[in-house]
């Protein structure tokens, strides 16, 4: 079963830990997921491989969350938030079982949302310059 934008998923995200020497490890953890693009290039780049997630958490710390006001609903067991500040990649062997779907209009809530902390203008310069060095480097 593919995954398809909007839909709610469990998967297996690995998660950095830190611990009081120092020492980096990294723990697999399964969560929540929002299909946010399913290598379109909807949010970041066109890439068939993978999908672009945005995490689910049950914690508001007012700090870039979208509160899904009908999760119930929905199925989910918890009241939810949508983590909008970052965009992740998972590929697709990660994904593994679909919960549930955000109905089109919360859906459309959150790419408004997100396009607004990505900036659009500022990728739009980024991508012309980077094409400008790009082509000089070829010349």
């Amino acid at each position: 079963m593919e995954a398809v934008i909007g839909e709610i998923w469990v998967a297996t995200i690995p998660i950095l830990h830190k611990n009081k020497n120092g020492d980096i490890s990294v723990l697999l953890q399964k969560r929540p997921v929002l299909i946010l693009d399913d290598g379109r290039g909807l949010i970041v780049e066109e890439d068939k491989r993978n999908y672009h997630i945005l995490k689910l958490t049950t914690q508001n710390d007012l700090y870039k969350r979208k509160v899904i006001s009908n999760w119930r609903d929905l199925g989910l067991l918890k009241k939810s938030y949508i983590r909008l500040e970052m965009p992740i990649k998972l590929e697709k062997e990660q994904l593994e079982k679909k919960l549930t779907e955000l109905p089109r209009e919360q859906l459309l809530e959150i790419y408004s949302e997100i396009y607004k902390l990505i900036n659009i203008n500022s990728l739009k310069k980024m991508f012309i310059k980077y094409n400008q060095i790009s082509l000089r480097k070829n010349i």
